[in-house]
C-alpha cells in the first residue's frame, strides 16, 4: 500500500473509507484512515497495514479530491474532528464555517439534548397554548432583523436571519448568502441545517419552500 497519498476503499457492505496514510513515524506498519460515520460523526482510526488492507477493497479509480468531498458533506451535516477536516483540507476547501459546524456537531450531539430540550418546551405549551406562540415570536422577530449597518455579520448569522423571516424560499435564501459571502454550490445544505439547528435551539422557524 502507498503510503505517499490517500487511498479510497471500500468494505463489504459498501461503506467508503479514506486511507490517509502513516501517521505515526515510529510505527511504519500502522497507517491513520476514516471510515465513513455511524451517525456518532467522524473521526481518525488507527490500524495495521495488513488490517486496513484485509478490511476495505481499495478503489485507485476513485478521485480522491471527489472522496474528500463527500465526507466533508456528511461532516458539516454528523460532525467531525479537526484533526478530519485537516486531512481533508489538503485535497479541498475547507471554510471556517466548514469547521464550525462539524466539529460544533461533534462535540456536541444532539439526541439526549436535544430530547431534554423538547421535553421541557412541550409541557408549558400543552397548558397555555395561546401564550406560548407569542412567546415563540419574539425571538424570530429580533434575530430576522440585519445589523445597525444593513449587514449581517456572518454567514451564520444571515442563514437564521433569512429562515426565521419566512420570506423567501429555501433557494432564495442560498442565493442571498451566496452572494453575500461567497459560498459555492456545494453550501447548500446549509440552509436545511440551519433551520434544524433553529429547531434544536428553541426556536420555530416556518417549513422550507
Amino acid at each position: 500500500m502507498a503510503k505517499s497519498k490517500y487511498i479510497v476503499g471500500r468494505d463489504q457492505q459498501g461503506r467508503t473509507c479514506l486511507c490517509v496514510g502513516q501517521i505515526d513515524p515510529t510505527d511504519k506498519s500502522k497507517v491513520g484512515y476514516i471510515p465513513m460515520a455511524d451517525g456518532e460523526g467522524f473521526k481518525v482510526e488507527v490500524t495495521s497495514d495488513v488490517s486496513w488492507e484485509s478490511r476495505y477493497k481499495p478503489l485507485p479509480k476513485y478521485p480522491i479530491d471527489k472522496a474528500c468531498q463527500l465526507f466533508l458533506n456528511y461532516c458539516t451535516i454528523l460532525g467531525a474532528t479537526k484533526e478530519v477536516l485537516d486531512f481533508l483540507s489538503t485535497e479541498v476547501t475547507v471554510t471556517k464555517e466548514d469547521y464550525e459546524m462539524a466539529t460544533t456537531k461533534f462535540s456536541n450531539p444532539p439526541p439526549s439534548n436535544a430530547k431534554k430540550a423538547s421535553t421541557k418546551r412541550k409541557a408549558p405549551a400543552r397548558k397555555a397554548a395561546p401564550k406560548k406562540t407569542p412567546a415563540a415570536k419574539k425571538p424570530v422577530t429580533r434575530r430576522a432583523k440585519p445589523t445597525s449597518t444593513g449587514e449581517y455579520k456572518s454567514a451564520a448569522a444571515m442563514f437564521q436571519g433569512l429562515i426565521l423571516e419566512g420570506k423567501l424560499t429555501d433557494d432564495e435564501i442560498f442565493a442571498a448568502v451566496q452572494e453575500q459571502f461567497g459560498l459555492d454550490d456545494k453550501k447548500r445544505s446549509y440552509v436545511g441545517w440551519y433551520r434544524n439547528k433553529l429547531k434544536k435551539d428553541g426556536q420555530n422557524p416556518p417549513e422550507g419552500k
